[in-house]
C-alpha cells in the first residue's frame, strides 16, 4: 500500500476532498482536523486581495502622477535654462550688430523662440548690465532693465546677466498649492 504523510493514499485523497468542501463550519474544521488537512478555509475570507488592492491602487496612482507633475516642472525648468542661456548669448553679442537697435528685446525673443512651449505671457525677465571697476580703487555699476535697452548701453567688457522666472501651478487631484516659481539666470561677458 502506498504510504503519503504515513497514511494510506486512499485516506489522503479524501481529507483533501473533506478540506476543499464549499462548505464552511466548525464541523468542517473538525473533519479536516480528523483527516489532517493541510489547510483550513477560514470563512470570510474571500476578498481580502481585493480590499487590499482597493487600497493600494489610490496610493500608487497618487505616487506616479506626483512622479509625472514632477517630471514635467523639470522639463520646464529645463527649457527655461536653456533658453535663458540663449538669450544671454544673443544679448551679449549684439553690441557689435548694426541691425540690432534694442538688445534686450533681441534677447527676450531669443527667450521666447528657444521655449515654444512655455507661455510667453507667464515669463518676468531681469536683464543687468555690470559694467566692471576702472582702476583699483573704482566701483563697479550696474543698470537693471526689464525688456527694452538701448544698443548703446552696450560696452566692451561689461556683464550682461539675464534673469527669468516662470509660474507652474502643481495640480494633483485637486490640491493646488501656491504658485510655485521656475528661476533661471545666467551671465555671460559683452564681447
Amino acid at each position: 500500500m502506498d504510504q503519503v504523510g504515513g497514511r494510506t493514499k486512499d485516506s489522503a485523497m479524501a481529507s483533501e476532498r473533506h478540506c476543499d468542501s464549499p462548505k464552511t463550519g466548525a464541523a468542517v474544521e473538525a473533519q479536516c482536523h480528523r483527516h489532517g488537512c493541510a489547510a483550513v478555509r477560514v470563512a470570510g475570507t474571500e476578498g481580502g486581495t481585493l480590499v487590499e488592492f482597493a487600497l493600494v491602487v489610490p496610493l500608487m496612482v497618487g505616487l506616479v502622477l506626483a512622479i509625472f507633475t514632477f517630471g514635467m516642472g523639470f522639463q520646464n525648468y529645463l527649457v527655461l535654462t536653456n533658453a535663458i542661456g540663449a538669450g544671454a548669448r544673443a544679448l551679449a553679442l549684439s553690441r557689435g550688430s548694426t541691425t540690432i537697435t534694442d538688445p534686450c528685446a533681441t534677447a527676450i525673443s531669443t527667450v521666447y523662440a528657444a521655449a515654444p512651449n512655455l507661455s510667453q505671457s507667464n515669463f518676468t525677465f531681469s536683464i543687468v548690465l555690470t559694467t566692471p571697476a576702472s582702476g583699483s580703487g573704482g566701483t563697479s555699476s550696474s543698470t537693471t532693465y526689464t525688456d527694452t535697452c538701448k544698443i548703446t548701453d552696450l560696452s566692451e567688457g561689461q556683464t550682461a546677466q539675464l534673469t527669468a522666472t516662470y509660474p507652474i501651478v502643481v495640480n494633483l487631484y485637486g490640491w493646488a498649492p501656491q504658485k510655485l516659481n521656475l528661476s533661471a539666470t545666467t551671465a555671460e561677458l559683452v564681447q
